[in-house]
């Protein structure tokens, strides 16, 4: 048995026809998370099938906040689970490249599966550039190359949920830190291409550009600073015991 833990914040009726299509396997568990939608969206919520999980809360806690939620829930309560798979609302992740991923977690239990998008077709220019400029500091300051480093398709085994719950940040920084962590713990990071999907120009986007891309920037300043402090801890530590 496997879980679906989709955080959604505002959706429409696609979370829906999404939940519908992955509930045609008996061997899935979907929880949805409702980060703080409000009133004006319950109907949408209303509509999932009785079978999902719905986790709701009056406050928008963030896009990490969501899915520490729903991690720990699955943790709690869903013990039969063996992996779990995130994945968005907006439409962005097709039935098909959810259980593609899936697919390459079993085979490779112990990574962190991404579903990376490739960015060919019709891309808006802000989410080619920002995807691009991201790519590459992550690359500089981790030394490991991933394509899509924003990608929120990503599958697990349940054994790292602890590592999953001890990320910090509770918005679009909590995925970019959960990479960095990877990284710095040998924790292998395997890809998936999927589909780029964007609907109408990315219109239901909450990523902020400037806001949360400073967020998503500061974890990297403070990995690169963590790592240079430890590096040089090291240099200090040598010469001490070489002078001894």
């Amino acid at each position: 048995m496997n879980a679906i833990l989709i955080p959604a914040y505002k959706p429409d009726d696609k979370l829906v026809a999404l939940t519908d299509q992955l509930l045609t396997h008996d061997d899935l568990k979907l929880v949805v998370v409702d980060d703080g939608s409000g009133e004006a969206f319950r109907p949408v919520f209303e509509a999932l099938d009785k079978r999902v999980t719905l986790i709701s809360y009056p406050d928008n806690k963030g896009k990490g906040g969501a899915l520490k939620t729903g991690i720990r829930y699955i943790m709690d309560h869903m013990p039969e689970c063996e992996r779990l798979v995130t994945a968005d609302a907006d439409g962005q992740h097709r039935y098909a490249d959810i259980r593609r991923v899936l697919d390459k977690s079993e085979e490779m239990p112990g990574a962190l599966v991404l579903g990376s998008r490739a960015f060919d077709g019709d891309v808006p220019l802000r989410s080619r550039f920002g995807n691009a400029m991201t790519r590459q500091v992550f690359a500089i300051a981790s030394g490991v190359k991933v394509r899509d480093t924003q990608t929120g398709l990503r599958a697990f085994s349940v054994k790292r949920i602890p590592m999953m719950l001890a990320m910090r940040g509770d918005r679009y920084e909590y995925e970019i830190n959960v990479l960095l962590y990877a990284t710095r713990h040998h924790v292998p990071i395997r890809e998936v291409t999927i589909d780029t999907v964007y609907i109408e120009d990315n219109a239901s986007s909450h990523f902020h550009p400037v806001r949360d891309a400073w967020r998503i920037y500061k974890m990297i300043l403070l990995f690169v600073a963590s790592s240079a402090a430890s590096f040089l801890a090291d240099v200090v530590a040598f010469r001490l015991l070489r002078l001894l």
